[in-house]
């Protein structure tokens, strides 16, 4: 049989002229981002010269016109944003301008833009109304379906829901139901995955309820770490697009992803203008100020020919040799910072002793006081009550990040250290 296919949806005319209908499905490319926290204050670095300083406090929005910029370059279907835009729940009227800005470009380009909010810009905040363009859809505070139709006929049923109110505890993956009709099916959701402690467990739900969904891709949000939770059914948080302090470390961005029949493909992108980052370094007492300078050096000399943008916390690993290191640490930050120069940036904010606890535990000279500081410490396991009354005060709560068990650890032997120094101090 001859044919000739003469569209996307071709009928194929063979020599006895009968019309076959061939439906020749068309995949979609989307980028799908999430917690952008445009307005993040950047609060807590201290004597950061204000250039570097501007950099910063513009990171986050430099980050998202980086997605805008990536989503005209692939030429995208449309956008995805899973929740937490703006970083507090009172949108300023700059932001808001410059984000319709960004939504202005997109309609330019005939891209939409489909999205939630979280419990950051949760929809019970007091702000001046702007209005966006059409091809912005903003899923109400109840789970509800938008179609998406592509250009030949291809068909995306999105769904998602806005938080209402800051605190959304429900299971609200229980309201997402599959609605028949459309080639591919997205959900957009901010909430946590059970089993991860780290995080505040809103809107939580578990691997099998999103399977059993039957859709094509989860795009979830709240999570600031990059993370593939399942490749079957796909499951992603891209993590946060600009890291905002020392826990968000390492490159930050968004996802493409490409939905094609059965097939399915992701590819992270870098947005992040200023990367959070730690290093190392394995020390002894015997080369002095100079040899510790040099290292420091080399390691920032690395870190420029990158050319990006980097704040550097700096490791000092000095086994049993902390006391000659102590007394001119906070000097060495400030030649170190005094140094800093050039387009891109390498700023040493911070310069850490580490020593292994087991050599303090196992120093023969302490005191019976502090060896049994020591024994307590080391069987300590309950540090979240130990701070419950900081983290349940109306006040200071919303100023809070969770603590990850890495940092449990690190917050109990900076203690015992300091009270070894405290109580101890030529140990």
């Amino acid at each position: 049989m001859n044919g000739k296919v003469c569209s996307i949806h071709g009928k194929i005319k063979c020599e006895m002229f009968i019309e076959i209908e061939v439906i020749l499905l068309s995949g979609v490319k989307f980028i799908h981002a999430a917690d952008l926290h445009l307005d993040s204050p950047f609060s807590g670095l201290k004597d950061l010269p204000s250039t570097i300083l501007k950099e910063l406090r513009e990171s986050p929005f430099k980050a998202f016109q980086n997605i805008i910029n990536e989503a005209i370059s692939h030429q995208v279907d449309f956008i995805v944003l899973s929740g937490d835009l703006f970083d507090g729940e009172n949108r300023s009227l700059r932001t808001q301008v410059r984000f319709r800005r960004e939504m202005e470009k997109l309609q330019r380009h005939q891209i939409p833009a489909y999205i939630i909010h979280g419990n950051h810009d949760h929809l019970s905040g007091s702000w001046i109304t702007v209005e966006l363009p059409d091809n912005v859809h903003v899923f109400s505070g109840q789970t509800e379906v938008k179609l998406f139709e592509k250009i030949g006929g291809t068909t995306v049923h999105l769904y998602g829901f806005s938080y209402p109110r800051r605190h959304v505890r429900e299971r609200m993956i229980e309201t997402y139901i599959k609605a028949e009709g459309a080639d591919y099916h997205i959900g957009l959701l901010h909430g946590n995955l059970e089993g991860n402690s780290e995080h505040s467990p809103y809107a939580p739900f578990s691997l099998k309820e999103l399977a059993a969904k039957d859709f094509d891709y989860w795009a979830l949000g709240h999570i600031h770490k990059h993370q593939v939770v399942s490749e079957d059914p796909l499951v992603i948080y891209p993590g946060n697009i600009q890291g905002r302090n020392r826990k968000e470390s390492g490159v930050k961005g968004c996802l493409l992803v490409e939905l094609d029949g059965d097939t399915k493909r992701h590819t992270f992108i870098e947005t992040s203008e200023v990367i959070w980052e730690s290093e190392t370094i394995e020390i002894s007492a015997d080369g002095g100020f100079d040899a510790l300078f040099k290292q420091c050096k080399e390691v920032i000399e690395k870190k420029s020919f990158d050319g990006r943008n980097f704040l550097l916390e700096m490791k000092l690993d000095v086994g049993d040799a902390a006391d000659a290191f102590g007394e001119y640490l906070g000097e060495l930050t400030r030649i170190l910072q005094e140094e800093e120069q050039g387009e891109s940036f390498v700023w040493v904010y911070k310069i850490k002793v580490i020593q292994s606890m087991p050599m303090f535990r196992s120093n023969e000279r302490i005191s019976p006081f502090m060896a049994e500081v020591s024994m307590l410490a080391s069987e300590f396991d309950d540090t979240e009550a130990a701070l419950a009354p900081l983290y349940n005060h109306p006040g200071a709560r919303r100023f809070l990040d969770s603590i990850e068990l890495k940092e449990q650890r690190e917050l109990l032997e900076e203690a015992e250290r300091w009270l070894l120094h405290v109580f101890e101090p030529n140990k």
